[in-house]
């Protein structure tokens, strides 16, 4: 392989492990609560899950980065205490973290 393209594979894959590894969303119990923080019902999203015990329903607001969490504009609940937490995007989507004050 030539080093030009040994570079940019490198950098191309560099990008997609940055942009997907710090992406997080609030995750409310209601519609409502998410609506109330974000004062735009475009921004609020529903999405439902099997679980073992039915049909679950979980709200989400818009994805924004991890590093902008303390920053009202982009995380409202961290003034208003509405989110039940936060739900990563990429690799360790799975887990989830709480939103804390």
């Amino acid at each position: 392989m030539k080093k030009s393209k040994a570079i940019t594979l490198i950098l191309v894959t560099s990008s997609i492990f940055l942009g997907c590894e710090d992406k997080v969303r609030n995750q409310y119990a209601s519609w409502d609560d998410c609506v109330k923080d974000y004062n735009d019902p475009t921004k609020c999203v529903e999405e439902k899950q099997e679980t073992q015990y039915g049909m679950r329903r979980y709200y989400y607001g818009p994805w924004f980065r991890m590093s902008y969490a303390g920053d009202p504009r982009y995380n409202p609940s961290r003034t208003s205490n509405r989110a039940m937490g936060i739900s990563r995007s990429g690799f360790g989507s799975r887990g989830g973290a709480h939103a804390s004050s």
